[in-house]
């Protein structure tokens, strides 16, 4: 029986092979620039995510607290508003001062505290007790407080700790509710409820807001009797005037509201009234705040330009809120 001649089959040749390996390289290298842009990407919109969150909280809150403002208007010389540049704002990352905050005081109708008089136990048995004897109780108006501070709000500790085991301070928002009960019995009717406020000043910190708030501003936009009036029709002329806390890192305005008038800086208003406030807060993004850690312990030096910084971790907005009239 005879057998023909197998031939066995040709393979690649080494150039073949070649261009097989350069190709899929390629690929290669196009699917990790796709992959990347996309992780960036995921990275950037995770951060603009939690950052919008974050200045939606702030802003809602701050709004929410401006539109129910109260006060009693033009027959009384009672403070009722006061904003300052914070002088409180120390043991900061060197080289990162922020150059905006601002701590404002004011009086409104708080929605989201106890309509008694305080969540505190020993208040709260004494709200029942004079429902229960059908005594009046205490008005619904509280005083309400903004700051910034740099500290670890889930231990409480200052950044001047932050050497110790386990502290982890971050920017953050602080909002202090004052119940109504000291607030009418300490705050409300004082000329100057600046200084009647320190006494709850000092437990700011256990009020925690919202974290990685890195700047804080309000504008105020002050409508006032500009004089040129005519007495006998007893029609005023009104002008509006917009005055920022703070316009820059060293010129800085202090806003005190009073009931017959409003003094800002060196000037004082007369018969005036806040029309409205634009509100205006910094973001620290998710990697801005690893930086910032890196730079407080001493691994990573600090910006030698801040506007570069803010310019790449930090995100900014804003809100205009109308506040009601004097009663």
């Amino acid at each position: 029986m005879k057998i023909g001649k197998q031939t066995n089959p040709m393979g690649f040749t080494l150039i073949e092979l070649m261009t097989a390996m350069a190709i899929t390289g390629m690929l290669v290298v196009v699917i990790m620039q796709l992959t990347n842009q996309s992780v960036d990407l995921w990275r950037a919109v995770s951060e603009d995510v939690s950052t919008s969150s974050r200045s939606r909280v702030a802003l809602q809150t701050l709004s929410r607290d401006f539109e129910s403002f109260q006060m009693r208007g033009y027959d009384n010389k009672y403070q009722w508003m006061f904003a300052k540049a914070d002088d409180h704002m120390d043991n900061l990352p060197k080289g990162l001062k922020i150059p905006k905050s601002a701590q404002c005081v004011f009086f409104a109708c708080a929605p989201d505290r106890n309509p008694s008089v305080s969540s505190d136990i020993s208040l709260r048995r004494n709200y029942r007790e004079a429902r229960a004897h059908n005594r009046e109780t205490q008005g619904d108006v509280n005083a309400i407080g903004y700051r910034l501070m740099f500290r670890d709000q889930i231990l409480n500790l200052p950044a001047s700790d932050g050497n110790e085991g386990g502290v982890y301070p971050l920017f953050s928002l602080y909002r202090q509710v004052v119940p109504p009960r000291p607030t009418f019995e300490q705050l409300v009717g004082k000329e100057n409820m600046e200084a009647s406020y320190t006494r709850f000043e000092q437990n700011d910190e256990d009020h925690f807001l919202c974290e990685n708030i890195m700047e804080l501003n309000i504008t105020f936009n002050i409508r006032y009797a500009s004089g040129d009036a005519d007495a006998e029709k007893g029609e005023v002329e009104y002008d509006m005037v917009s005055v920022p806390v703070i316009a820059s890192s060293r010129r800085t305005t202090k806003v005190e509201v009073y009931g017959d008038r409003i003094v800002a800086g060196g000037s004082t208003y007369e018969n005036a009234r806040v029309d409205s406030a634009m509100i205006s807060i910094t973001v620290l993004t998710e990697e801005g705040v690893a930086m910032v850690e890196q730079i407080r312990q001493g691994r990573r030096k600090a910006p030698k330009k801040m506007a570069d910084f803010f310019a790449k971790y930090t995100r900014s907005y804003a809100r205009l809120v109308s506040l009601p009239q004097p009663l």
